[in-house]
């Protein structure tokens, strides 16, 4: 099996790590905090020092980042990632990063004669985990292809997007439908509460509806149970969404709805939310709302107490 090198230990990295050590795979792991890389090299992966000592030997590398600054750091700065690759290794970026800086990583690599794949996933760090994550991947088709069984462990479904940029352009359109959809759930909810419903009853009913999801189940029992524990970071779906904005308006497109989320999402890393649960927008929500007098605390509702005819 291909030995490979996988930068980034975060809350979906590390888990997606541990799943291709388990899977046989030689691993070779790095990480600006060292608690992660060596809880994975008492699994038995090797922890590198440098991204580049990571790299160096590696037939596959993998960075999982958390945006496009520290992807661009560690591919292409100083003792970087790039500068150590050779023709008959494969790079493979899984952040979530704007169509620009991958193309960047290609051309880069391009120039070494590396074969650059970008690859964001989508999922839970839950679906981390259990290998059941769903890849948009841009590249050369073949060299995809080729990359089957490193992907297999990781995801249930792999999606063949096209040329280098497509893959994070998806994720940007993914990530933009998931946090329009809580929005809607989050003020729905916050209009129901206030109203005087339950929030065991309302979960009830928008689960056997045509909303139902894994998405919908999740992050509304973490609003009904105020657990913010993060399975998507705040900080991280603020950042997508802000480069969602920004390619939105290098293609001339308003998106009113991404905008909006984007201001909340800056609202919400204003009051210290950044390392919670993206469902933690719900608090924006309800602070929005009880600025015209509509909302409720975190404790739960109270009812419309309009006469009722």
């Amino acid at each position: 099996m291909p030995s490979i090198a996988f930068l980034g230990l975060g809350i979906m990295g590390s888990r997606m790590a541990a799943r291709l050590l388990g899977a046989g795979f030689s691993l070779r792991v790095w990480n600006r905090s060292k608690g992660p890389a060596e809880t994975l090299r008492a699994q038995g992966a090797f922890a590198a020092g440098t991204p580049a000592e990571a790299a160096q030997g590696a037939n596959v590398v993998i960075t999982m980042l958390g945006d496009p600054s520290s992807v661009k750091d560690v591919a292409l700065g100083a003792g970087g990632v790039v500068e150590t690759l050779h023709p008959n290794q494969v790079y493979v970026d899984m952040t979530t990063v704007d169509p620009a800086t991958a193309r960047g990583i290609d051309c880069a690599c391009r120039r070494r004669g590396v074969a650059f794949v970008e690859a964001p996933v989508t999922g839970s760090k839950l679906a981390a985990a259990k290998g059941e994550l769903v890849l948009m991947v841009g590249g050369p088709e073949e060299v995809v292809r080729s990359l089957d069984p490193v992907f297999s462990p990781l995801a249930k479904h792999v999606v063949y997007m096209g040329d280098v940029g497509c893959g994070s352009t998806m994720k940007l359109v993914n990530n933009l439908a998931i946090a329009g959809s809580i929005l809607a759930l989050f003020e729905a909810l916050t209009l129901g509460r206030r109203a005087g419903l339950a929030d065991e009853r309302m979960i009830e009913v928008l689960s056997h509806s045509a909303l139902a999801s894994p998405l919908l189940a999740l992050k509304a029992r973490a609003v009904a149970e105020r657990d913010f524990e993060p399975h998507f970071a705040f900080k991280h779906m603020a950042k997508d969404i802000r480069l969602v904005v920004a390619e939105a308006k290098g293609h001339g497109v308003r998106l009113a709805l991404a905008e909006l989320l984007d201001s909340l999402f800056a609202a919400g890393l204003e009051r210290g939310y950044e390392d919670e649960d993206f469902a933690a927008l719900i608090k924006v929500v309800e602070q929005a709302a009880a600025a015209e007098g509509l909302a409720v605390g975190d404790a739960g509702a109270t009812r419309n107490t309009r006469a009722e005819l």
